[in-house]
């Protein structure tokens, strides 16, 4: 099998990625980035480099001899003025500055790209991870209603239409009322923003109501940035009070799956994946 780099963002996605490749057979090398990677890859082969030392990063996943790479784990967006950075991400900085002046699709696109240009071949976490990838259909016990299914619509529409402007993956509607959208902040904060809301606008936990809805923006790269969801956003979106959480079948991966419907079950929620909206022809 094609040895595969992985580029090691924050969270526990990338070490989850390097086991599933271990347990494959498949061998692999893990570049953390500093100040974002958990020290816990280190039981892998690995190494290491800044965010500003993209050049470094490079060397190392040449040197290992990787053929394919996937780039994964949330990063703060970096305070470019502060970075320290090697010969290579200098040179690249007025590319790199002009492509996050158009948001974090532009800005990751931009390196999936320099990474091909680099002769590495760059795939999604979905590649290697497709027996966590979401099918359609309920996970667990409960669907949604007619309700429900409405606001995964008006979800869904909310954040096709916040394409062009970079804004997020995800959407909370509730009963034809657009709860939160997803920003900077993320998910988990925008359902702990959600659960702060008037009860008279949101579900409890005696009577859920409206639907976290995530799904891949039209415009994105789905080899990066791929919606992710485990039993924290069951969690966070059960203490909001919502009667479930709906992903796109096939563009979402669902971690601990069957704990994430033992979870959804216990508290009367679903976790729904609808199929993916057909392009309009307008």
């Amino acid at each position: 099998m094609r040895k595969l780099g992985i580029v090691a963002g924050s969270g526990p996605v990338p070490l989850k990625l390097a086991e599933a490749c271990t347990q494959m057979g498949r061998p692999l090398y893990v570049v953390g980035i500093e100040g974002e990677a958990r020290e816990d890859i280190a039981v892998y082969d690995h190494g290491w480099a800044r965010l500003g030392a993209i050049g470094t990063a490079v060397e190392q996943l040449k040197k290992a001899g990787c053929e394919d790479v996937c780039i994964i784990g949330p990063v703060k967006r970096p305070d470019f003025s502060k970075l320290k950075l090697d010969w290579t991400a200098t040179k690249l900085l007025p590319r790199v500055l002009n492509a996050a002046r158009k948001g974090d699709d532009a800005l990751l696109s931009f390196f999936v790209r320099w990474m091909e240009d680099q002769g590495f071949k760059v795939v999604g976490a979905e590649d290697v991870l497709g027996d966590l990838v979401a099918p359609e259909g309920p996970v667990g016990a409960n669907a949604p209603d007619d309700g429900a299914l409405r606001d995964i619509d008006l979800g869904a529409q909310v954040v096709h239409a916040l394409d062009d402007l970079d804004v997020g993956q995800g959407a909370i509607a509730c009963d034809g009322l657009v709860l939160a959208v997803e920003a900077a902040e993320g998910t988990d904060e925008m359902l702990r923003r959600t659960a702060r809301l008037p009860e008279t606008v949101r579900g409890t936990a005696d009577k859920r109501r409206g639907v976290l809805v995530k799904l891949p923006k039209p415009s994105q790269d789905r080899r990066v940035d791929l919606p992710m969801m485990g039993t924290q956003t069951v969690e966070l979106a059960a203490e909001a009070g919502l009667a479930g959480i709906a992903i796109e079948a096939g563009g979402a991966i669902v971690f601990d799956r069957d704990e994430v419907a033992r979870l959804a079950d216990a508290n009367g929620m679903f976790v729904y994946a609808f199929p993916k909206p057909e392009k309009s022809d307008e």
